[in-house]
């Protein structure tokens, strides 16, 4: 997985990965029974614990951990689901990836 460090490599992940707010789709549900997804925090999450607050297609989530960590994670499979984490970020990047957002 990779770590972001740079706000500035964070929005183009957000804007290159077509992640979009919640609200996007209120019918999305991270309710994946005992699926579990690494955290950038070094925890293990149940998706279905976490809060999410962005989404993405096919099936992507950006949690956000209760120790401040936010991580993209995309669930894959049909029958049998898995996840794979896409990237991982401190809160504070995040924040300052939004400043530089609202600024363009």
């Amino acid at each position: 997985m990779k770590e972001i460090t740079n706000p500035t490599e964070l929005v183009k992940e957000l804007v290159g990965g077509g992640w979009h707010p919640k609200s996007a789709n209120p019918m999305a549900s991270s309710d994946y029974k005992g699926l579990t997804y690494q955290c950038g925090c070094g925890d293990m999450h149940f998706l279905r614990d976490t809060n999410f607050i962005l989404i993405g297609v096919p099936v992507k989530f950006v949690f956000n951990c209760h120790n401040d960590y936010l991580t993209g994670v995309q669930v894959k499979g049909f029958f049998t689901q898995k996840s794979i984490e896409l990237w991982t970020c401190k809160n504070e990047v995040y924040l300052e990836a939004a400043k530089i957002a609202d600024e363009s």
